[in-house]
């Protein structure tokens, strides 16, 4: 074994090394490689200030209901993503029976592609039910 903060061979873990608080992180990915680092302090993350991962971005965000309850994320993503790229797909769950409460969201990068999902797939029978599509209100703060 190798500890990865002071590349010394078999004196101890990477967790029990004495350097463990002196080693400093910088910008580039080889003097930290193997070192986890968070995603919010990955290159690249844009999440300011801590923000809540279950929130959606009301944007480009279209609200789907009459979802059946065996509908789960990846159904959706995969029924959303012809029209253009998606951001993510949720879909509510019941906290208790872990069914879909028959509602999600989608959000889109582009207004265009959000627009033409609504117009298609509004009124679209899916899992023997009829789908409502449509913009996503923004919430109320």
């Amino acid at each position: 074994m190798v500890c990865r903060i002071c590349n010394t061979k078999g004196v101890h873990w990477t967790a029990k090394c004495p350097d463990r608080y002196l080693a400093h992180h910088t910008d580039d990915p080889r003097a930290n490689e193997g070192a986890y680092v968070p995603p919010s302090m990955r290159r690249g993350a844009e999440r300011p200030g801590g923000s809540d991962m279950r929130r959606r971005s009301d944007d480009y965000s279209v609200r789907v209901t009459n979802l059946s309850e065996d509908t789960r994320e990846p159904d959706l993503l995969e029924l959303f993503q012809t029209f253009g790229h998606v951001i993510r797909a949720y879909v509510a769950i019941d906290q208790k029976t872990g069914m879909s409460r028959g509602f999600g969201f989608v959000n889109f990068v582009n207004r265009e592609d959000a627009e033409r999902a609504i117009n298609k797939l509004n009124g679209y029978g899916y899992d023997n039910l009829i789908l409502r599509v449509e913009w996503a209100t923004p919430r109320s703060n």
